[in-house]
């Protein structure tokens, strides 16, 4: 009669019966190893005796003191202990990467934001909960938009243009934009400023003012201007730019007074009502682990008053 040359299959083997089998051996006793389970003794002997039915062979004997494995019942122990003692590192390492998955968040964060109130809040937060560990990811307010709704950060914080597809957000802070010129420019002494004073001289905004520039754009309309300002990518290119005489912009409050030097100066412009608001963005489908719903209410409550501390 022709063997099989195909290996054993496990599949018929329980990981119960076996770890049952396991404590029977180690402590020689049905009734231990029931206690030690947390089942009835009657359990822990139908789980040995459908794990011997299985394999078609005996694996224990009682003596008259204690039970003890046969030769069959000691190979099985060996080769199960090793598997089992496997299983439980590999249950632990997965155990140990879940628990640090758990206490840590990854927070996307546009540049302005994570070089000025960020760092501040996330310190206040881990001395409040230092078992947890905030990951502060630094990214353009595309990436980071698209770095939430994608699952690669648990939570953004930026100042946010419409409402983006796929993320739920929380307002955390509005604040008003000002008018930053060189320090020499004519308006730089003006009492009070105009949306028709400023028509005339070069305007920069950043690109990713969108809303500013729609809402200028249909300022300078009204009043007959030509709005064709130019853009720059980075803060430091714009304020060098401001720097050398080059041209105006708009700025939140935080940022403009942040970054106040002797060669420029801010301005209010009375007639324009433009303010930039900051939100915290999640996933819309994305479940939340309790420290991201805690760290996201923290924001909430601290974000505004951070902001106005800066300016």
């Amino acid at each position: 009669m022709n063997k099989s040359s195909d290996r054993p299959s496990l599949t018929r083997l329980d990981l119960a019966e076996l770890e049952t089998f396991l404590w029977v051996v180690r402590e020689g006793s049905f009734s231990v190893a029931a206690r030690k389970l947390h089942i009835s003794q009657p359990a822990v002997t139908n789980r040995v005796k459908r794990l011997e039915d299985k394999l078609r062979v005996k694996l224990l004997v009682r003596t008259t003191r204690r039970v003890e494995p046969t030769e069959d019942g000691i190979i099985l122990r060996d080769a199960a202990e090793q598997a089992v003692s496997g299983l439980r590192d590999a249950l632990g390492r997965f155990q140990a990467v879940s628990e640090i998955e758990r206490n840590r968040i990854i927070v996307a964060v546009t540049p302005m934001l994570s070089a000025t109130v960020m760092p501040q809040l996330i310190h206040a937060y881990c001395q409040r909960y230092p078992d947890l560990r905030i990951v502060l990811r630094d990214l353009p307010y595309e990436q980071v938009v698209r770095s939430v709704a994608e699952g690669q950060a648990d939570i953004g914080v930026t100042a946010l243009d419409g409402a983006p597809r796929g993320l739920r957000f929380q307002s955390l802070a509005e604040e008003k934009m000002l008018l930053v010129v060189p320090a020499r420019h004519p308006l730089a002494d003006a009492e009070a400023v105009t949306l028709d004073m400023i028509i005339p001289y070069p305007l920069m905004l950043l690109d990713r003012y969108v809303a500013l520039r729609d809402r200028l754009s249909q300022e300078y309309g009204q009043r007959g201007g030509d709005f064709s300002p130019s853009t720059a990518s980075t803060l430091p290119t714009l304020l060098g730019m401001i720097d050398a005489g080059n041209c105006i912009t708009f700025l939140p409050r935080s940022m403009a007074q942040n970054n106040a030097r002797r060669t420029r100066t801010t301005v209010l412009v009375q007639d324009l009502n433009a303010s930039r608001r900051y939100c915290s963005v999640v996933a819309r489908k994305a479940d939340l682990s309790s420290a991201v719903k805690n760290f996201q209410t923290f924001l909430r409550q601290n974000f505004k008053s951070k902001l106005e501390e800066l300016a």
